[in-house]
């Protein structure tokens, strides 16, 4: 099975944050993967559980990934839809070195790796039969990712 290792500001398995589009599908149908649809600045990938975002200029600021049997998602060589939510969320606070993080399940974004989570439920939890509360999506982005979020945040 392969693993794509989530490697914050760098990339996750084959697709590197900041290559070119056309890049990242290469990179994605190399490793079993094939485009299946694509929306604008989004292109998805191994039934959506692989999405990956670019700039006007084609190239990659975010790429998020969800449970999928067809592969395992690493952090720190571990599999991050078999820990909790908040198991998970420790394990990357402990790595930000930006201060302390209090849980949030809605979603939350570790500034200095730029890595998110999103929507932690009982109903990501495909390894535990839905018995503990595990992230829906966990994603990473480049500055000018966090550059967009700062930006739509600032307008809410």
């Amino acid at each position: 099975m392969l693993i794509l290792e989530i490697s914050p500001l760098s990339g996750a398995g084959p697709v590197k944050l900041g290559s070119l589009r056309s890049e990242a599908r290469e990179s994605l149908l190399r490793a079993g993967f094939p485009l299946e649809s694509s929306r604008r600045s989004l292109d998805y990938f191994c039934n959506a559980s692989i999405q990956v975002e670019c700039d006007p200029d084609d190239r990659v600021i975010f790429i998020g990934i969800s449970a999928s049997e067809r592969f395992t998602a690493t952090f720190q060589s571990l599999d991050v839809f078999s820990l909790s939510a908040e198991e998970l969320f420790s394990l990357i606070a402990n790595a930000d070195n930006s201060g302390a993080h209090q849980f949030i399940a809605s979603e939350y974004l570790f500034p200095n790796q730029i890595l998110t989570l999103w929507d932690a439920d009982e109903q990501y939890d495909r390894q535990g039969n839905e018995s503990r509360p595990v992230w829906a999506q966990v994603g990473i982005g480049n500055e000018s990712y966090a550059a967009a979020v700062a930006a739509i945040r600032g307008r809410v």
